[in-house]
């Protein structure tokens, strides 16, 4: 999937003409802070155009939600995947998701993910495997409808559990719904179904890359997510990071995964030793804790040590 470094690589030059407001107004950016590349990641775009607050006028205040509006759908176009995995990468993956997957019938589950990814890697890979998308569904720990009442919704015998802490791109508000996120103001939406080309120019519930997020977490929905997550990670045997490197735009998510660093037994960041991230990182965890290595790399060689759990 695609990540921030790949976002970073796309502003200016790479932004569609879909979201050409956005574009216009980083390469007005690029000139104001002189080709400093450190306010052009996208963290720090993200921030400037959600933290506005204070407008000049009316006409201003209506640029700045175009703007939000572009932003949102430039991250949103960027992190969908348009090229199928490869066989390798697929096979690693429905592996994976085989030993992650739960007893639907058990009311105990025995393994839980936590993302704060918004993609749909997971979803898309159970669609196109065989097996899987005849044994396998997604259960999101909140009751989330779909917006096509005729979609196909039989009752698979598993279910791999995953609690989206930041959204998903496969999650839209309701027409006419307000601003505040209810659980009954949420549907979701596969690109297949009937009620598609309702939502298709909307932007889907998510929390962007940016130190503004508390705008986002109005209603219940992001509330009850993580109120599960809180709880479920309190009671676990084990907990394994993947992928996550505590970035600075995930502060307030620091004390709310440190508490609970007694029992997470890795985290796996695809970065070279020594890099600011690893090194910050392993002064926040004892040693060994931290692994530099490609997830799927990862994935691969734990996958009997996960089976076995």
């Amino acid at each position: 999937m695609p990540t921030l470094k790949d976002l970073n690589g796309r502003i200016p030059d790479r932004i569609g003409t879909e979201c050409l407001n956005l574009r216009n107004y980083c390469y007005w950016l690029r000139e104001l802070c002189r080709g400093e590349a450190e306010y052009l990641k996208i963290e720090s775009v993200a921030t400037n155009i959600l933290t506005a607050q204070i407008f000049s006028s009316e006409e201003a205040r209506l640029q700045n939600a175009i703007l939000r509006f572009e932003l949102l759908r430039f991250i949103t176009q960027s992190m969908h995947r348009t090229l199928p995995l490869s066989a390798e990468a697929s096979q690693i993956l429905s592996q994976f998701l085989t030993a992650v997957s739960n007893d639907r019938k058990k009311a105990c589950r025995e393994n839980l993910i936590l993302s704060f990814n918004y993609d749909t890697l997971l979803e898309d890979q159970i669609q196109q495997d065989p097996h899987l998308f005849q044994t396998t569904a997604i259960d999101y720990g909140v009751s989330i409808e779909r917006a096509d009442r005729s979609a196909n919704q039989e009752n698979r015998p598993k279910s791999v559990d995953l609690l989206k802490l930041h959204g998903s791109l496969n999650w839209y508000s309701i027409k006419g719904a307000g601003e505040d996120l209810d659980l009954k103001n949420v549907c979701r939406v596969e690109p297949g179904d009937r009620s598609f080309p309702l939502y298709q120019k909307d932007n889907p519930i998510f929390i962007p890359m940016a130190h503004a997020k508390d705008s986002f977490l109005r209603g219940s929905l992001f509330n009850v997510l993580w109120a599960k997550a809180d709880y479920f990670l309190s009671t676990a045997d084990e907990i394994f990071v993947i992928g996550y490197g505590f970035p600075q735009t995930d502060g307030n998510c620091f004390p709310f995964l440190l508490k609970h660093r007694d029992r997470i037994r890795h985290v796996v960041v695809y970065e070279n030793p020594g890099d600011p991230t690893v090194l910050r990182l392993e002064r926040l965890f004892d040693k060994g804790v931290v692994i530099c290595q490609d997830a799927k790399e990862f994935l691969q060689t734990n996958l009997t040590l996960t089976q076995s759990r």
